[in-house]
């Protein structure tokens, strides 16, 4: 079974279905098999509220289950600024390389030893019988000066992470994935998804 990512997200889609298939589980977006979907407007300040909705919307437009992310980059000096808003805040037109280019503005005056920040990922399943369950996962890391890594994109080319050296878009994805938020919520997803199925066996 390939599982559909209920999202209009490229980037945040491949990614998902990357860190899915690390753990054995095969996705894949669902607008390249299914018609274009026009998701409800964020309006909540929660991880969990934002990838429900969105899975539940996708599940009943598309009669099948579905995998959802919400996720979100925070920075404890800056709460106002960056947290589960942040691609709303910073603008829906601002994305990749320039988004980055925003935050890294925004931290300027910051010292190192206020540039801590956080990586929150909530994955949400939804079947169109309106079940669902959530996984969670986060990584602490620095926010650094300059975008750096080509293995990946985004919010991995600002995320320094102390221990290895290096931010995470410099890892490739063998020693990505198990670290990101993203990969964390993937593999707790799974687990969940095994329970649930070992249940029924």
């Amino acid at each position: 079974m390939t599982w559909l990512i209920a999202s209009n997200n490229g980037g945040k889609s491949r990614d998902l279905a990357a860190c899915l298939a690390y753990y054995g589980l095969s996705a894949e977006p669902y607008f390249q098999t299914q018609p274009h979907l026009d998701f409800p407007s964020e309006t909540t300040t929660s991880y969990v509220e934002n990838a429900v909705t969105k899975a539940q919307f996708a599940a009943n437009r598309l009669g099948v289950a579905v995998i959802a992310d919400d996720s979100g980059l925070e920075v404890p000096a800056m709460p106002d600024f960056l947290g589960v808003t942040t691609a709303r805040d910073l603008g829906v037109r601002v994305g990749g390389f320039d988004r980055n280019q925003e935050i890294i503005r925004a931290m300027a005056a910051l010292p190192n030893s206020q540039r801590q920040a956080i990586m929150r990922a909530t994955l949400a399943v939804a079947w169109p019988d309106g079940r669902v369950i959530t996984a969670q996962a986060t990584i602490a890391g620095y926010i650094t000066r300059h975008q750096i890594g080509q293995y990946s994109g985004g919010f991995d080319r600002l995320f320094w992470l102390p221990r290895y050296g290096r931010t995470l878009a410099e890892l490739p994805d063998l020693w990505r994935i198990p670290l990101t938020h993203r990969g964390q919520a993937a593999r707790n997803l799974i687990q969940q998804l095994n329970e649930m199925k070992g249940s029924v066996e």
